[in-house]
Formats: structure tokens, C-alpha cells, sequence
């Protein structure tokens, strides 16, 4: 049943209605601190003291929610004067005809009650109403109420894009693939690769970066002045088959205290033959610096790469589906 948005107005009013920042930032930022806590792990900390969860919530209110906008909706589900849900619609990417909804929180005394599901059903309507022909947003995949709530609405999923921690040194017998650092001439090169490695839905949603690619001289030089300050070296791999470039290998090696970062793509016509060859030459590389956690993302549609970091002793931290709804005019 589609929400009725009914307006603010006395104390004794229950309902979903638009957000009014001034009135209810403290409020809302207070709940998404409660809902989102795990994720925040700052706010953590303030939230054990009342004082120090105020201050926190108040000094964070404008990242939890900007000021509005045209490109900014919002709407707030009131309970006597106490809001006890929250949902965010934003213009996704200045792109008129995608919408992205975040922030579906709900106070957990008040869960299970059909409250998200009537703050959903008032963003999908503004979305529409704005014309909108995609909706998006993001949820933990072990959340399975709130993903059953959006398959419910029409919502389906893309991928689910998981972090993996290789926290100390664990065996893996595999023999290196034989890769080569990539020349400057390349780099298109293993940005395309990175493009046609992913769903047709993930290149319109969240394609990878050009800048990540560093394609133009000025992201050459940012990157070059930010391995100088941060002591850490960028380096980028590729393995060919013949004169094609079918795999690729960033790494960000720090030098200091920080984790190794590493991000790993391969051509869907050399999937399931490379990336146990492609993990082991990364950690053969990241051998001769200094011993640290080593921090990388896989897709679980991958689930080649999935399987070849968890053999090299990567554990699965964190991560976040990726969910779409159409609107078909």
C-alpha cells in the first residue's frame, strides 16, 4: 500500500512526512547513530556516554545528512513529537534519472512494524514522481528483512562487492603468475579490462574509476605526489596472453604502519584459469615490503577470486549488495 505523507503538525501527530532539517537533524542524526553503529566505528565510542553521543551526533550532522536541496529529499516517520525512522533520496551522481536511497533506519524498539517499509514507499513515490528511472541502494548482505523488504518493492540485486583481510602470513602453494609492470601507454588498456570485467548493471551503476587507472597526467601526478607524502609505492601489473592484456594487479605497498591494498581484475574469457596465479604473484610482490595486513575487494559473482583469496588465508570482512529498481514508464 503506498505511504500517505501526511504534514507535520501537533505533538500527537504519527506518520511519515518530509524531513525539516532545522528541525530534525539532531533527532535523525542521533537514530542513524544507533541504526548504522557498527558501521561507524568513531561514533562508537560517544555513543557509550550520553553527553558524548550528543556532541558526536552534532559535530557529524551534516555527513550524516547534508543541507537540502533540490537533489536531496528526505522523509521521517513521527511519533508524538520523537522521530523513529528516516530515509534519505538523493540525485545519484547528478544523473536526473537515478535516484539513490540511503539511511533506512528505524528505531529498534519500533522494528517490525511496517514503518520501513512505509518510509520506502514514500522515496520510490517522490523518485518516480521526479521522473526517475533507476533507483538504487546499498545493504549489508546479511541483512535478509531488509533485502526481502526491497525485493519486495520491486528492488532487485546486482553483486555484492565484500572486503577481505589477509591478516598474517598463511600458506599458499600456487605458482605466480609471470606478470610485468604495466607501461604508461597501457593504462587504457587495463582500464577496459577493468570495465568488461564487470556486469553490464554494475558499468551503469558503479563503473570502476578512471581516476583509479590515473589515464590523464594530472592523476599520474596526484598519485606520484601522494606516494611521496604517504611513503607507499603504486604499482600496476598486467599478464598477457600473446599481445592482450588479461589481467591486471594494483598495488598501493605502504612503507609505514598501514595496510597493503590490492585490487585485482581479470578478462571473463580467462576466468577460473588465472586468479590463483594472479593472488600468489601478488603476495610474491608484497613480500619485499614490509610485513603488514593486506586489504583487497572482491565481487561474489567472481567467485573464482573469492575462492582463490580465501585459500591464501583472506578472511571476508565487510560488505554491501547492491540493489536496483527500474521504473518502466
Amino acid at each position: 500500500m503506498v505511504a500517505q505523507i501526511v504534514r507535520q503538525g501537533s505533538a500527537s501527530f504519527s506518520g511519515v512526512r518530509p524531513l525539516n532539517p532545522s528541525r530534525d537533524l539532531a533527532q535523525v542524526t542521533l537514530l542513524l547513530e544507533e541504526a548504522f553503529r557498527q558501521d561507524l566505528s568513531a561514533l562508537h565510542a560517544w555513543a557509550r556516554v550520553p553527553v558524548l553521543r550528543n556532541i558526536g551526533a552534532a559535530l557529524t550532522a551534516t555527513a550524516f545528512m547534508p543541507v537540502s536541496t533540490d537533489n536531496l529529499r528526505g522523509f521521517v516517520y513521527e511519533q508524538d513529537g520523537r522521530i523513529i525512522g528516516n530515509v534519505t533520496l538523493t540525485l545519484d551522481n547528478q544523473r536526473s534519472a537515478r535516484w539513490m536511497i540511503s539511511n533506512v533506519a528505524v528505531a529498534e524498539k519500533f522494528r517490525r512494524r511496517g514503518l520501513a517499509r512505509q518510509l520506502m514507499q514514500a522515496a520510490i513515490d517522490e523518485a518516480r514522481a521526479r521522473n526517475a528511472r533507476w533507483l538504487i541502494l546499498n545493504v549489508r548482505p546479511w541483512n535478509d528483512s531488509a533485502q526481502r523488504l526491497y525485493k519486495a518493492l520491486g528492488f532487485e540485486a546486482v553483486d555484492t562487492e565484500t572486503q577481505y583481510v589477509r591478516a598474517r602470513a598463511h600458506t599458499f602453494e600456487e605458482t605466480a603468475l609471470p606478470l610485468r609492470r604495466l607501461r604508461v601507454a597501457e593504462y587504457r588498456a587495463a582500464y577496459q579490462l577493468a570495465l568488461d570485467s564487470v556486469s553490464e548493471l554494475l558499468r551503469e551503476f558503479r563503473p570502476p574509476l578512471k581516476a583509479d587507472f590515473a589515464l590523464r597526467w594530472e592523476d599520474r601526478l596526484s598519485e606520484r605526489t601522494l606516494d611521496f607524502f604517504a611513503m607507499q609505492s603504486t604499482e600496476r601489473w598486467g599478464w598477457f596472453q600473446g599481445d592482450t592484456l588479461t589481467a591486471t594487479m594494483t598495488l598501493h605497498a605502504q612503507k609505514l604502519g598501514t595496510p597493503h591494498k590490492l585490487e585485482l581484475y581479470v578478462s571473463p574469457q580467462a576466468r577460473g584459469s588465472v586468479e590463483r596465479g594472479l593472488v600468489a604473484a601478488a603476495l610474491k610482490r608484497l613480500a619485499a615490503f614490509p610485513q603488514r595486513d593486506i586489504h583487497t575487494r572482491a565481487l561474489m559473482g567472481h567467485s573464482e577470486l573469492v575462492s582463490a583469496l580465501t585459500d591464501a588465508g583472506f578472511s571476508a570482512t565487510r560488505g554491501l549488495t547492491l540493489m536496483y529498481k527500474n521504473f518502466r514508464y
